[in-house]
């Protein structure tokens, strides 16, 4: 019986475990459903899959498929969330760090918290509230 309830207690933290990573973290990978998320939390939103891209290019970030931005002023604080998609996984890898710079130059001097992550094909950066906004 103490073994079944070992069990038990186990998968229930690993079920658990994975439900809270699941939570947090990246946007949607769908750029339509993290536009969408934004919108549904309150935030301007859109998606280019023309301008941003070619001029992205020109600045040496290539393999860009789509970029979606949102921004809000929440409880008086500006959020802002832009979602670079990329056609691959090695696109994002390469792009990363020119983006990274790029993000982090476009940073508010009174944004206390910043992030800047790449997860999968996608490269994101913005307000942690944003970001939690586009999933």
């Amino acid at each position: 019986m103490k073994k079944t309830l070992r069990l038990i207690a186990l998968a229930l933290v690993l079920v658990m475990s994975v439900a809270m990573l699941a939570s947090c973290g990246a946007p949607n990978k769908d750029p339509d459903d993290a536009v969408a998320a934004l919108k549904d939390n309150g935030y301007k939103a859109g998606k280019d899959n023309i301008l941003v891209p070619l001029a992205l290019t020109a600045l040496g970030v290539d393999g860009v498929k789509t970029v979606i931005s949102g921004s809000a002023v929440i409880d008086d604080k500006f959020e802002t969330v832009t979602v670079i998609y990329f056609k691959s996984k090695d696109d994002a890898n390469d792009a990363w760090e020119k983006v990274q710079e790029y993000a982090n130059g476009e940073k508010d001097d009174k944004a206390e918290d910043w992030v800047c992550k790449k997860s999968g094909a996608m490269i994101y950066y913005g307000t942690p509230a944003a970001i939690k906004a586009a999933k």
